[in-house]
């Protein structure tokens, strides 16, 4: 019963293809009905029977003209009566001469006959029913037939009812094709299932299969492309969780080292040097978490993240927030930028962004040398460069330049190596382009960005 309940594309093509004979029975209706008032409208029909019968009567011959009106009226109100089980009335005949003298009348209007003749033409009301009446006369006949009135809602009955057999009898011989197609056409999608259920935990080996609908196959390729999404995402996961412990072992070690040290050395200078280096080992692998879960945030959370902010503003915090580190190493910090710049933007990538930028800037710039920062807005775009006079990239390193924990050669500062990582896959996620270049000479490093906003003015 659960089962019946739940959605079925053989079902749904069951009731629609009972739907679409329900609405080509009412169409066949409609059309039969239309076609019935538009027959009735001249009223030829009863015109041309009243017609045959007056022309058909012998002259001259009351009795025989009259037997034969009486056999007319009894062979057709049978058909009448015969062709369906409505009451459907009878055909009421009168005949009389010219000079207007009544020789029958049927049983219903034998006295109304008596009293006076008839409208020849039109419709009129007999006994409480209305009847339409037309007069022919041939000869020295004058015959007045009446047919019963058929109300409409009756007609739409009887049309239905001749209708619905053919209909029934070409149901199953239309349903059991389309049927068996559509059973046929799911097939395709059941061996996509089977196959799909055989696939163990952690195999992420596509889909080899050969399906002839067109509409299939892109199905297939979707899911293939999920799992080597999936494939690509976990094996950079176990990659990062490789790296991050490879990573983090050293400082830990150096920790459990100082801390070792500082606990069992006497002397009050030894433990000052001990207490120092703990710290400084401490502050390192602090920051190469913090690197980590930023670069592990970036990596997993949605990229809508998005709210309203004056960039000129976040960006001096940040340059506020580094400018100890730069004045320890007597490193001048300048932004250029606008009074305001408002946009709609993600807060946290951005601030990653720029962060990373300035911190490598200040860690691989010798001392008096000058970092700049230059915001602005071009078109729809946000344009950010950050400009040092450090030592630039060698070509050695630019092929890694992005890859985690890597920091080039001959680097003598501290550093996590994961910074243009960092920044990297901010940009990415903001759908912005990034771009290093060396100053020539080698004399400096301009790193340039282009992310797009909604600015709010």
């Amino acid at each position: 019963m659960k089962n019946w309940w739940q959605p079925s594309l053989a079902r749904r093509v069951l009731l629609t293809l009972m739907a679409a004979f329900l609405l080509v029975w009412c169409v066949l209706i409609a059309v039969d009905y239309l076609e019935y008032r538009r027959g009735l409208q001249p009223r030829t029909v009863l015109e041309q029977l009243a017609k045959n019968i007056v022309e058909s009567l012998p002259a001259g011959d009351i009795a025989q003209a009259v037997a034969v009106i009486k056999a007319t009226e009894l062979q057709y109100n049978r058909l009448r009566q015969s062709s369906t089980t409505a009451d459907v009335g009878q055909l009421l005949i009168r005949l009389a001469k010219r000079d207007g003298l009544s020789l029958y009348a049927s049983s219903a209007i034998a006295s109304l006959a008596m009293s006076g003749p008839l409208p020849d033409q039109g419709k009129l009301e007999i006994n409480g029913r209305p009847y339409w009446s037309t007069v022919q006369e041939s000869g020295e006949w004058r015959l007045q037939l009446l047919e019963p009135v058929i109300d409409d809602t009756l007609i739409v009955r009887l049309l239905g009812g001749e209708l619905l057999l053919p209909m029934l009898i070409a149901f199953p011989f239309v349903l059991l094709p389309l049927w068996f197609a559509v059973w046929r056409g799911l097939r395709p999608l059941r061996c996509l299932v089977d196959n799909i259920k055989a696939h163990e935990a952690g195999d992420f080996t596509p889909l080899v299969l050969s399906l002839r609908y067109a509409e299939l196959q892109p199905l297939v390729n979707a899911f293939n492309h999920l799992l080597e999404t999936a494939r690509q995402g976990i094996e950079r996961e176990r990659a990062f969780v490789q790296d991050a412990a490879h990573e983090l072992r050293t400082p830990l070690a150096v920790v459990s080292a100082q801390a070792y040290l500082l606990s069992n050395c006497s002397e009050p200078g030894a433990r000052d040097e001990a207490a120092l280096a703990l710290e400084r080992a401490v502050q390192r692998t602090s920051h190469l978490v913090h690197q980590l879960l930023t670069l592990a945030a970036l990596e997993g959370e949605s990229p809508h993240n998005q709210k309203e902010l004056d960039l000129v503003e976040v960006a001096r915090g940040i340059l506020i927030a580094a400018a100890p580190r730069a004045a320890t190493k007597d490193i001048e910090v300048a932004l250029e930028s606008p009074d305001e710049l408002n946009v709609m933007l993600d807060s946290s990538a951005f601030h990653s962004i720029l962060g990373n930028l300035l911190d490598n800037a200040l860690a691989y710039c010798p001392a008096g040398s000058s970092v700049t920062v230059v915001l602005g807005r071009l078109d729809n775009e946000i344009q950010l460069r950050v400009i040092d006079n450090g030592p630039g990239i060698s070509p050695d390193d630019q092929v890694r330049l992005f890859e985690r924990f890597f920091r080039g050669g001959g680097v003598t500062t501290n550093g996590s190596g994961l910074g243009l990582s960092i920044v990297q896959q901010a940009v990415k996620r903001m759908a912005g382009k990034l771009d290093l270049q060396n100053l020539p000479d080698r004399r400096g490093l301009i790193v340039s960005l282009r992310l797009p906003a909604s600015f709010s003015n």
